[in-house]
């Protein structure tokens, strides 16, 4: 039986119920990347922030090609991308967003706001995933995250 998530969060009046202050985390899977969320209450204010691992930054050593590749998908992402931003920390690609949600916070205006983040991001992952298997995808032990032509072979 299918269970609207509006529903459970209201009082017996049909009022959103409040959230107390403080924060409450939770994760996900999208296209096999690993994404981790925080909600903050703070004095009525919703903030929403929402970061996901989408590979590591090969170095130059491994392929120049591909961290070059890399690192003008995330340029041009970050230009087009509103309120999202990809960017590398230590040695790691993310993807990630700080959101304001409207008061009182619903299951709905969560979904909806995580949604409206990922889909338009999706064509940028893709292009990554042409170079980086996602890290959550099946892999063979010992293997590198690199896609295979990309790899420099040995001489």
């Amino acid at each position: 039986m299918p269970i609207d998530p509006g529903s459970v969060l209201r009082d017996g009046s049909g009022n959103a119920l409040p959230l107390a202050d403080g924060t409450t985390q939770f994760d996900f899977h999208y296209r096999d990347i690993r994404f981790a969320g925080r909600v903050e209450v703070d004095h009525g204010c919703v903030t929403l922030r929402v970061v996901g691992d989408v590979g590591p930054m090969p170095y130059s050593a491994e392929s120049t090609q591909a961290r070059a590749g890399l690192a003008r998908i995330c340029a041009v992402a970050n230009e087009s991308l509103a309120g999202a931003r990809l960017r590398v920390a230590q040695g790691r690609i993310l993807l990630g967003t700080d959101l304001r949600l409207e008061t009182p916070p619903t299951a709905t205006a969560l979904v909806s706001a995580i949604v409206e983040f990922l889909l338009p991001a999706r064509p940028y992952l893709e292009l990554i995933a042409v170079y980086l298997r996602p890290p959550l995808a099946p892999a063979r032990s010992g293997e590198t995250a690199l896609q295979p032509e990309w790899r420099k072979r040995p001489r």
